[in-house]
């Protein structure tokens, strides 16, 4: 019994998991597109730092004059296509997943696998430790996603397909 309420639970995780990294996937492409419009982007900066709220607290809103400054001097179509990018490949995998198909979880392993490298190479060499945290919870993703893919096909089936005759 106890292993049927961790596959429960395990699917829940996976089922969470795929959700939020979707969410996150639209993010990364929406932010993907903004970075390569700066100017745009500086200037949405600078009229939220306007906002009736932000007038009382000089000191919030002048960070965010700042970083509207920031923006518009230093653009980077690089980051930009980064996150189109990765955004993307995730968008499309989780649909490949949605639908069942055994290309998504293979694909998705393959891809979140890479980009957890980077992030936690990233945080390591830059000691960012937010960036070392999504890189774990992407490495744990995988890991949920290897377990569904193992449930849903198989492992021995992918395997004996793999191996020519």
């Amino acid at each position: 019994m106890p292993n049927k309420h961790l596959s429960k639970a395990t699917n829940l995780l996976f089922d969470i998991g795929m959700v939020i990294k979707g969410i996150d996937s639209v993010f990364e492409v929406i932010g993907g597109i903004i970075l390569t419009m700066p100017t745009k982007l500086a200037r949405y900066i600078l009229v939220f730092s306007q906002h009736e709220a932000f007038r009382h607290h000089n000191a919030l809103a002048g960070k965010l004059d700042r970083l509207a400054e920031n923006v518009t001097m230093h653009p980077s179509i690089g980051q930009a296509i980064y996150l189109m990018i990765h955004g993307l490949a995730k968008v499309i995998l989780i649909i490949a997943i949605t639908r069942n198909k055994r290309w998504g979880y293979t694909g998705f392993i393959g891809v979140l696998s890479l980009f957890a490298s980077i992030e936690v190479i990233r945080a390591i060499s830059a000691h960012e430790v937010v960036t070392g945290i999504f890189g774990v919870f992407d490495m744990f993703v995988v890991v949920l996603i290897y377990k569904e893919y193992k449930m849903r096909f198989g492992l021995q089936s992918s395997l004996a397909e793999s191996t020519p005759e």
